[in-house]
């Protein structure tokens, strides 16, 4: 089982913003998406170099910007997975299957049909 990964709030909030982004983004494009946080170039290097260290995000290349080269990041970890590894790991198995017992008795036949494939794929 891997490790869980523990974000700050800020590291949340870039996270945040690279997953609704779609695309690698530099340091000054994550602040530029960040609208409800006003963060300094220094403080956005230290948050980024921990999320690499963190391995939940990676370089993905380098952009022009007005006078030179910019690194892009983007996640290496899915919304979903994260969504999942941070509320689901490290719960016993009984209560998560209590969860997903009462996630199925409210889903259609449709999207178990869904489930029940995606399940088939997996094993």
């Amino acid at each position: 089982m891997k490790q869980k990964i523990r974000l700050t709030k800020s590291e949340q909030e870039i996270m945040d913003v690279l997953w609704k982004q779609g695309e690698a983004l530099t340091s000054s494009e994550i602040i530029e998406f960040s609208t409800n946080r006003s963060w300094s170039n220094t403080s956005i290097h230290l948050l980024l170099k921990s999320l690499l260290d963190k391995s939940v995000i990676e370089v993905d290349g380098f952009k022009r910007t007005t006078k030179n080269y910019a690194r892009t990041f983007k996640p290496s970890i899915s919304q979903y997975d994260y969504f999942f590894q941070e509320n689901f790991r490290g719960i016993p198995l009984e209560k998560r299957m209590k969860f997903i017992e009462a996630v199925i008795q409210d889903t259609s036949l449709e999207e178990l049909d869904a489930i029940e494939k995606i399940i088939l794929e997996l094993q």
